[in-house]
């Protein structure tokens, strides 16, 4: 039997849909070869389930390194403020580049071995269960990509630039965040100027943040601002808002203002230039922001792994350059083995990897704010109308 057949056959629960025939799953363990074939098989499969589940990883960059280094090794990474000398002088050399500059540019990859094991019983094997070893298989390969995914989340949350933190201001670089209930009083909940003070202070660091994390439940509070509320649903697509693909509303496009203005070289021969006021009572665009702001093109990502706190109900906002977060240093990719325990009349299938999670340049390209509570700011929605001096 070849590696592609058996591959077929774990595919398709043991189905020869070629001949039409139902292969045993004890008759292809008892072919040659079939043990060392399966587990290239199944470590195939597992990795294909982890790619197509893992979001943290697209959010890092990978590195790659050989088994034979030992449990840690360590590597020069340029930071965004390592802007070098390049001017050659007449008759000298060109000068050398170099990434040592300093303790933060020093990343040192300290490599855990991470894996779980499954037991497939002689009944399975008996019984020709395919289906269910396979997902036994590559659901514990979900579940260890999962472990994964937090940690890289948790990385971000520990090792990112604290902009804003509601429990301990004095801790941020902004104190809490700007947010107020409809009545005035601040409660912590973050604004549209917050996310500003964030990317901005991305843009200090030397980077540029494209993708903002939240919690699901942290959603909504998006699109309960006041601000981004209005004009994502005058823009009547408030995901497609939130994600800030936007253009700038051209107002003189409006047909009432080109009217106007058509009228007015009738009337005078001149296309005369409108008021502020003018422009503001004939326009029928819609509110907008433009394509300069720092919203434009971010992308919005939840994730049940960013940190949420159940009891008080806060969780932080994470934003990134996905190009200068952190690095996953790869020791053994994901692969899959198995070994036979006779006492016990099991297969134990195994699947390990190894590797380490480090952010680069101490996480300036990463910006977050702390304990925000799920409550949106409020000002100015639904005001408090009072009916009084009802007397004439």
């Amino acid at each position: 039997m070849k590696i592609e057949d058996l591959k077929q056959l774990v595919a398709t629960g043991g189905f020869d849909a070629e001949n039409g025939v139902f292969f045993p799953l004890a008759d292809a363990i008892a072919t040659p070869d079939a043990p060392q074939m399966l587990t290239r098989v199944y470590t195939e499969i597992v990795q294909e389930a982890v790619e197509m589940q893992m979001v943290g990883q697209r959010l890092i960059r990978t590195m790659r390194f050989s088994d034979t280094i030992g449990e840690s090794t360590s590597y020069k990474w340029i930071g965004a403020g390592n802007i070098p000398e390049t001017l050659r002088g007449e008759g000298g050399e060109y000068p050398e580049f170099s990434l040592a500059v300093g303790q933060t540019s020093n990343i040192r990859a300290q490599f855990k071995k991470h894996g779980l094991v499954v037991k497939v019983t002689q009944e399975q094997i008996k019984h020709s269960q395919w289906d269910v070893i396979r997902l036994h298989i590559t659901e514990a390969a979900k579940a260890l990509s999962r472990s994964k995914e937090k940690q890289i989340f948790q990385l971000f949350d520990s090792q990112g630039v604290v902009v804003f933190d509601n429990d301990v201001p004095a801790g941020s670089l902004k104190g809490g965040c700007t947010g107020r209930d409809r009545f005035g009083v601040k409660n912590g909940s973050l604004t549209q100027e917050d996310l500003f003070d964030m990317f901005c202070q991305g843009l200090a660091n030397g980077y540029n943040p494209d993708v903002i994390l939240m919690h699901p439940l942290a959603f909504p509070i998006f699109q309960k601002d006041p601000i981004l509320r209005n004009a994502g649903y005058n823009m009547y697509n408030p995901r497609e808002f939130i994600n800030s693909q936007l253009n700038p509303t051209n107002s003189y496009k409006n047909g009432t203002v080109d009217t106007w203005r058509k009228q007015q070289r009738a009337a005078t021969g001149s296309a005369q230039r409108l008021t502020d006021k003018e422009t503001e009572l004939l326009t029928t665009g819609f509110s907008s922001l433009p394509s300069y702001s720092p919203l434009s093109g971010m992308t919005v990502i939840t994730s049940h792994m960013v940190p949420f706190d159940r009891i008080n109900q806060t969780t932080s906002v994470i934003m990134i350059d996905t190009q200068a977060s952190g690095v996953l240093n790869v020791q053994d990719p994901l692969t899959v083995d198995s070994w036979e325990e006779m006492t016990r009349e099991i297969i134990a299938v195994r699947i390990k990897e190894a590797y380490s999670i480090d952010v680069i340049d101490n996480g300036k390209g990463i910006l977050v704010a702390k304990n925000v509570p799920l409550v949106p700011n409020e000002l100015f929605l639904n005001p408090q109308v009072v009916i009084n001096d009802l007397t004439d």
